[in-house]
């Protein structure tokens, strides 16, 4: 009798352990999906509206665009600027990020908010090779308007500087690719950012309903 009852009772325990095991994988999972996703959170209000948090001053820089006019987040105060940073020598995230870039240029274009309202910033991770005419010969690849797609680059010093300020890692490697994090930042006019996207949830559409969410807060 006292061996069945300690067998029923293992037996009640393995029943247990299978059915709350993948409970508690999933919720691990998803856990670690969440930290992964930084600056993708939303605080929704009622009405089925939602608010991009403020999650830091967007910290201001000076660099040179493709005509050798100096520009900071200053000259463009009043206006959402969306900012990544690139090399133009990557075969890997860069062309994909330009070319998402590109397509949300093109939607913000037909809305009449490129320009007006809004600016498009990328930033060379790679001044020693990108030149002004290697990042001009990349942009015209990818249609970049010259107006309000700003492509800049700095000395090494200025580049080691915004590269920290907006914790952007880099690593070098022998044979001249960088390993570098990928982060696209949304800030608004009043110099804040409002939300940091990653390749995942860097979708035109999702950046576009973003910062009219952001111009309807004026």
């Amino acid at each position: 009798m006292v061996l069945q009852l300690r067998g029923f009772v293992k037996g009640l325990i393995l029943v247990i352990v299978v059915f709350l095991l993948p409970l508690h994988v999933n919720a691990h999972k998803k856990d670690e999906q969440n930290h992964s996703e930084e600056g993708q959170e939303r605080i929704t209000p009622s009405g089925g509206l939602y608010q991009l948090p403020i999650i830091n001053p967007a910290p201001d820089f000076v660099l040179v665009d493709l005509n050798g006019e100096r520009v900071s987040l200053k000259d463009l105060k009043d206006k959402i600027k969306v900012v990544n940073f690139i090399y133009t020598s990557c075969s890997s995230t860069c062309p994909i990020v330009t070319r998402r870039l590109s397509s949300l240029q093109q939607v913000l274009k037909r809305k009449g908010l490129l320009g007006e309202k809004v600016e498009i910033i990328s930033i060379s991770l790679d001044p020693e090779r990108d030149t002004t005419r290697q990042l001009k010969r990349y942009a015209d690849g990818f249609r970049a308007g010259s107006e309000n797609w700003l492509f800049l680059r700095g000395t090494l010093k200025q580049t080691k500087r915004v590269l920290s300020d907006y914790d952007i890692w880099i690593k070098k490697a022998d044979d001249g690719t960088i390993d570098h994090v990928m982060r696209v930042y949304l800030i608004d006019g009043k110099n804040r950012i409002r939300e940091i996207y990653n390749l995942a949830f860097l979708q035109p559409e999702l950046v576009v309903r973003d910062i009219e969410m952001v111009l309807s807060e004026n």
